[in-house]
């Protein structure tokens, strides 16, 4: 799963229409499936907060490393470009934050807390290499 951390100003509209557009990114990759959640309450959200739930994609089929690789950097660039704060991605309980474009040297520490149930590294993406 990938959850969006929208900016404080985004409205409803904003968020939905942010989230739809990284769906339709992440279509493109070599998954089973991708989709927006929608309904009722994210776990660990309050119920009336609509970007929470908007920002939540669910991404089935991402495990192989390759997959893993290109979610990561497709996250970091959609970032960069969307303006929002960050997207953590969450795979079988291991989750990872990406704040930003993630630089290419970053990307293999991501794909290891991933795979490995770990934590992420310990910098910030996009600001790491100067």
């Amino acid at each position: 799963m990938a959850r969006v951390g929208f900016e404080d100003d985004v409205t409803a509209e904003e968020a939905d229409r942010h989230t739809r557009d990284l769906v339709l990114l992440l279509e493109d990759l070599d998954v089973d499936e991708v989709r927006p959640l929608e309904g009722g309450a994210v776990s660990g959200t309050r119920s009336a907060d609509p970007a929470a739930v908007a920002g939540a994609v669910l991404v089935t089929g991402m495990l192989l490393k390759p997959v893993l690789t290109a979610v990561v950097s497709l996250v970091g660039t959609w970032l960069e470009q969307s303006g929002q704060r960050s997207v953590t991605v969450e795979v079988e309980g291991a989750k990872v934050t990406v704040q930003g474009r993630v630089a290419p040297g970053e990307v293999e520490g991501y794909v290891r807390a991933l795979r490995d149930g770990g934590s992420a590294p310990a910098v910030e993406s996009g600001k790491g290499d100067a």
